[in-house]
């Protein structure tokens, strides 16, 4: 019987299939919906505050500041996540490991040496940025305007690099709820607040603010939750090789600094090639568009550490029924955002003010991107969890590439439009690839075949 297009995008619709689902398979995919469900929730309270905060830094700001701070979070983000030197998923992959074997001894070691590797670094790049701030304002981005944002903003690397690892340690025990909070809630509404307050009397100056006292708030809260959860850790001394820890972050180091340069090159090039303005114009429609794919980040919160178990175990069998019925799950809930930018994206864009609303263009291409990102269900993490970081890594360098060279080819050209064309285009490649890596390498299809598995169920 086929489905009129409005009974696809019901709620209805939409639960009673999850139901169906969730009656049919095993325990294992079933903790697997639990879990995301859990983290829906949360991911849908986050995209809420995301999307609010937007909305406040664009209207108290202007298009021209907010496309300042824009730029200033972007740098802050790229010192962060060097600051974490590849350590986000080798926690998860490794908490999760043995964590479910009860080796607290090596969960505790692993959490000591990186956290202590993490701060090292994550004062040098902050250190870095401070230095380089007047540098970047007037040379690489011609905004001298910019310098003193970019001076504060380096004071929340160090917080902000931290409570993302905090975050990441927290999914590798299935503290999903936690680790949601502290990675996706917490930072966005604190710092709603503080930007009501600050902003008004501070401009511009006053966003930076806000993102330093909200990440060392959100920073307290993660290591208060961290601590709570890890209760066995009493006595225990910690103990983990430095070996295979640096053998899984390397590789994840670069894989990190490869997608900053796919997720962040666009910005940083409108910013040497555009004005503020078209920064803000894409930073916008980007983080709009990524409203398709919080259902990814969802489901990846509880299906990475799964992931890694299952592999470590083994069980090849229901590493892969988890992986495709995860997929069809995103797949359905990703449809009513896309439906949106699809349909109404004048619409959507114009919350932000009436420039805005002259580019649902930007959105509806980055909307079809972040759908195809879905579409392919949790290739990436898969390749990751399972130890192939190497082959992800390669993937990622092919993808920066492309990227760079469609971001010099179409930003001059077209700008914000060219950014979200450049976008659209790498992810899309990238997360194909990624599909053909994991069946090469692990034998797995991450795109289910619905009549074929229809029949599993």
């Amino acid at each position: 019987m086929q489905l009129k297009l409005y009974d696809l995008l019901t709620q209805n619709f939409i639960l009673n299939k999850l139901s169906y689902i969730r009656k049919k398979l095993d325990i294992h995919t079933e903790e697997v919906i639990r879990g995301a469900s859990v983290s829906f929730a949360v991911k849908v309270i986050a995209a809420i505050l995301g999307f609010a905060l937007n909305v406040v830094l664009v209207r108290l700001l202007g298009a021209s500041n907010a496309g300042l701070y824009f730029l200033a979070f972007t740098v802050a983000t790229i010192a962060a996540t060097l600051g974490q030197a590849g350590l986000r998923n080798t926690f998860i992959r490794f908490v999760a490991c043995n964590a479910a074997v009860d080796d607290w001894t090596k969960v505790k070691g692993i959490y000591k040496k990186g956290i202590l590797i993490a701060i090292v670094a994550s004062i040098v790049t902050s250190v870095i940025m401070f230095l380089l701030a007047s540098w970047l304002a007037e040379c690489l981005f011609k905004k001298p305007e910019m310098s003193k944002v970019l001076l504060w903003m380096a004071l929340s690397v160090v917080p902000y690099a931290l409570y993302m690892l905090f975050s990441s340690l927290l999914q590798g025990l299935k503290r999903i709820f936690e680790a949601m909070l502290v990675l996706s809630v917490l930072n966005p509404a604190f710092m709603i607040i503080i930007s009501l307050i600050l902003i008004p009397l501070k401009g511009i100056i006053g966003t930076a603010w806000a993102f330093i006292l909200a990440a060392f708030l959100t920073l307290i809260i993660g290591i208060w939750r961290w601590n709570k959860s890890t209760s066995r850790f009493k006595g225990l001394n910690g103990y983990f090789k430095t070996s295979d820890m640096l053998q899984s972050s390397i590789p994840l180091f670069w894989v990190s600094i490869l997608n900053l340069i796919i997720y962040w090159s666009s910005n940083l090039m409108l910013g040497m090639w555009g004005t503020s303005t078209d920064v803000a114009i894409f930073n916008v429609a980007n983080r709009t568009s990524h409203l398709t794919n919080f259902i990814l980040l969802a489901v990846n919160s509880i299906a990475a550490p799964k992931f890694a178990t299952l592999f470590h175990q083994g069980d090849f069998k229901t590493l892969e029924r988890i992986v495709r019925n995860s997929t069809k799950i995103m797949i359905i809930m990703a449809i009513p955002s896309l439906f949106f930018f699809i349909i109404i994206p004048r619409f959507v864009m114009g919350i932000f003010g009436p420039e805005f609303a002259e580019n649902g263009l930007i959105l509806m291409i980055l909307g079809i991107g972040q759908f195809i990102n879905v579409s392919t269900g949790s290739a990436g993490y898969l390749l990751i969890m399972c130890g192939q970081e190497r082959i992800w890594r390669n993937n990622l360098a092919l993808s920066s590439a492309i990227n760079l060279v469609l971001n010099m080819t179409l930003i001059p050209s077209y700008g914000a439009t060219g950014a979200a064309l450049a976008t659209a285009i790498t992810l899309s490649l990238q997360m194909l690839i990624a599909v053909g890596l994991a069946k090469w390498k692990l034998a797995i299809m991450t795109i289910p075949i619905f009549k074929a598995q229809m029949k599993n169920l």
